[in-house]
């Protein structure tokens, strides 16, 4: 059941009125088959566990030459063998942020062992003028220049330790976009959180733009009280590829993130990337971590990572027309902590693949203080280790 009546109800009505039976359907079958390390750091401590984590999602769109319709449900169900913590970042939920209404979790407070997640992630409908197109209900919006952080993004963007980012979670949002010369474009529109509160809706502006052969974009936006605005380019320095991006929020809380970075292809198949970024909403005091989860750059602001200053580096090999090979790190500068993510994928057969993952942390471990509570001593350090094989199909 949806959590009240206030979704979008014209868009569901116009879906509903124009499924055909002879309309394709879409999805895929995601299955992870998880190991995570226990934890016996100060006062925290948890077992060994195994976790099945399961998606499926189906999609539906439709298009003719003036509207189109989309329709995206995925279903979550997990298994572990230890009870599952209520937030997990390698989850791709949605807590609710900028939506009008949600559906509901279903109950499995009996069972903490098992959780199911639903998300309804897709419910729009495009209009086609000829000077633009106008899409209104739940819809992903991604703002932004950079490749791993993007500091001008913050309508839902993932947590870089979440498993399946395969699509970006949908905002409900009444957007116009139209074309800008060959390779420009105006975006902007409204976003509205939950009951079209204006203290949780938001407002964006988006210009892209090329000149002298370099991607050129503006940002703005005003969400939770605070104003954004920000710009970015991607360009070529000479065999390098570049990109910077900058955003400056003030209002109730001030500050400024950036990202800047460089790739470099060193053989046909094999992609070097690396990027600095700068967190201004962070701290470089780890003491100060678990009080940012409650200040507006990380409630509504697209904030995930705690310390301010990063290094995040990333090789992918291409192994064979089949198989490849990622791994990347984020590297807190500030506390000396360390995520690294090896990942590997296999296309065994056509819309069927295997993947492999690891996930290692390092860093100094929650120890307990003088008064007896945990103390954070790094972002990463107090992080199990993680291992993963997962299957998915596409149909």
């Amino acid at each position: 059941m949806l959590g009240n009546p206030t979704l979008p109800v014209t868009v569901l009505l116009l879906l509903t009125g124009s499924i055909q039976s002879h309309a394709e359907v879409t999805g895929y079958v995601k299955s992870f088959a998880i190991h995570q390390e226990g934890i016996n750091s100060g006062d925290t401590e948890s077992d060994r566990s195994w976790q099945s984590r399961n998606s499926i999602r189906v999609m539906w769109d439709k298009s003719d030459s003036r509207t189109s319709w989309q329709l995206h449900y995925e279903l979550n169900p997990l298994i572990s063998s230890e009870t599952l913590p209520q937030e997990d970042s390698t989850l791709a939920i949605t807590d609710g942020s900028y939506r009008l209404t949600d559906l509901h979790e279903p109950d499995t407070s009996k069972d903490k062992k098992h959780r199911i997640f639903q998300n309804l992630d897709r419910l729009n409908l495009q209009i086609r003028f000829d000077q633009g197109d106008l899409t209104i209900g739940r819809q992903a919006i991604t703002l932004g220049a950079a490749r791993f952080i993007n500091p001008t993004d913050v309508f839902l963007p993932y947590d870089v330790q979440t498993f399946n980012q395969e699509y970006r979670i949908g905002v409900d949002a009444i957007r116009y976009q139209s074309p800008m010369g060959d390779l420009g474009e105006l975006d902007l529109g409204v976003v509205l959180g939950n009951d079209a509160n204006p203290e949780e809706s938001a407002l964006f502006l988006q210009l892209r733009g090329n000149y002298s052969g370099s991607d050129l974009n503006l940002a703005i936006s005003r969400f939770a009280q605070q104003n954004m605005i920000g710009a970015g380019i991607q360009s070529a320095l000479g065999n390098f590829g570049f990109w910077l991006e900058i955003a400056n929020v003030s209002g109730d809380t001030d500050y400024t993130r950036t990202s800047i970075g460089l790739d470099f292809a060193f053989t046909e198949s094999t992609l070097g990337q690396i990027e600095y970024h700068y967190n201004g909403a962070g701290s470089k005091n780890p003491a100060d971590y678990d009080s940012q989860f409650t200040s507006t750059a990380y409630q509504r602001g697209g904030v995930f990572l705690l310390g301010k200053n990063y290094v995040i580096p990333s090789v992918n090999q291409q192994l064979s027309p089949l198989t490849s090979l990622n791994l990347s790190g984020f590297i807190n500068l500030d506390d000396d902590s360390l995520f690294l993510s090896l990942s590997t994928a296999f296309n065994i057969a056509e819309n069927f693949y295997l993947d492999a993952g690891y996930y290692h942390f390092s860093g100094d471990e929650i120890s307990e203080s003088s008064s007896g509570s945990p103390e954070v001593n790094s972002e990463y350090g107090g992080s199990p280790e993680v291992a993963y094989i997962s299957i998915r199909y596409y149909f």
